[in-house]
């Protein structure tokens, strides 16, 4: 390889080179025109698409291209984990600025390829190009191996909300790498690293839930296999916007009840925690709905290896909206969550 300036498909061997565990339904893999799987050998596929793009999602001088090519992986598997799907396989498309070096593209697909080897999505194929910006495009499958999928759209009335993971964390950890000197932070690539960077445990939760955030992939294959969830979906726009997502496509009220959110401990600058819970995004935690006999098997089978839940609101008729309930009192609210056209 030229180290200063490598041609596609150098950069194609690189990949190559690196070993993959590839699913016995892989008939073709990367160095063709098509990668190539024979659907008789696996189970229905459930299938999504995601871009970061730089100064859109995330900033160079913040993010180090291990932690990144993690993240570009993890925020697609966290799709699939919304359905209940298991992951199958990936595609990656990237452009990068000439400006960097052939380091960068080593250190951002070492994470990249080590996310997938966590979750058993092998890259199968993509595209290499050059642009202005860093481009990343991930399309991930994943394998709906019992159970029907879990849709946003299938809430009942009556039905209580349920939180798997936190909330608020990635905001404040946004928050903290606004506040701060990054001259330093894009080149920690391990959490070590970053907990030292970090300075006490609270700072590196934050940290972490913003740059290396964890898809509960086991935790919505668990539910979809179980069918102890009715509607799912995981938290990428911010808490209320995608409850409010849920009630729209199930055509029911939704209500959150303040006291019960896991808001963050602590506040950072003039960032309020119940905001930075409500509509801070990119947590990639799961919110879905169950009935009261589905809350009872739920309590009796939970995995105890698993992130805890909490009940914090439930779905009623009328017209699609969403309330805040606390100290007694509901009040209607307009979600606030990340809209890329606003």
């Amino acid at each position: 390889m030229n180290l200063d300036r490598p041609c596609e498909s150098d950069l194609i061997d690189w990949i190559s080179r690196h070993t993959q565990h590839f699913p016995s339904s892989i008939i073709k893999n990367i160095g063709d025109d098509c990668a190539v799987f024979d659907p008789r050998f696996t189970p229905r596929l459930a299938v999504t698409t995601d871009m970061l793009l730089e100064d859109v999602h995330f900033r160079r001088r913040w993010i180090s291209p291990y932690f990144l090519g993690r993240k570009s992986l993890a925020v697609n598997l966290s799709d699939l984990a919304a359905v209940g799907a298991v992951p199958y396989a990936c595609l990656l498309s990237l452009a990068l600025p000439p400006d960097l070096t052939p380091d960068y593209f080593h250190s951002f697909m070492k994470g990249f390829l080590e996310e997938g080897a966590c979750w058993h999505a092998p890259l199968i194929g993509g595209d290499l190009s050059r642009s202005e910006k860093i481009y990343v495009s991930v399309t991930a499958w994943g394998s709906l191996e019992a159970g029907d999928p879990v849709w946003r759209s299938q809430g009942q009335d009556g039905d209580k909300v349920v939180l798997v993971g936190e909330i608020g964390l990635a905001r404040v950890g946004l928050e903290i790498l606004q506040q701060e000197d990054p001259s330093q932070i894009w080149k920690i690539n391990s959490e070590n690293k970053l907990a030292q960077w970090a300075g006490d445990s609270f700072r590196y939760r934050c940290l972490k839930a913003h740059l290396l955030p964890k898809a509960l992939v086991q935790v919505g294959s668990w539910l979809c296999r179980n069918r102890l969830a009715n509607a799912m979906i995981d938290i990428s726009d911010g808490l209320a916007s995608d409850l409010f997502h849920i009630a729209c496509q199930s055509q029911l009220v939704a209500e959150i009840e303040v006291e019960q959110l896991p808001l963050p401990e602590q506040a950072i600058g003039q960032l309020d925690p119940l905001e930075a819970a409500l509509n801070g995004g990119e947590d990639h935690a799961l919110i879905f709905t169950a009935s009261q006999e589905q809350l009872d098997r739920l309590s009796s089978s939970y995995p105890t290896n698993f992130p805890p839940y909490r009940v914090i609101g439930k779905l009623s008729g009328g017209e699609p909206s969403l309330y805040l309930k606390r100290k007694g009192k509901q009040e209607k609210y307009e979600p606030r969550g990340f809209n890329h056209f606003r």
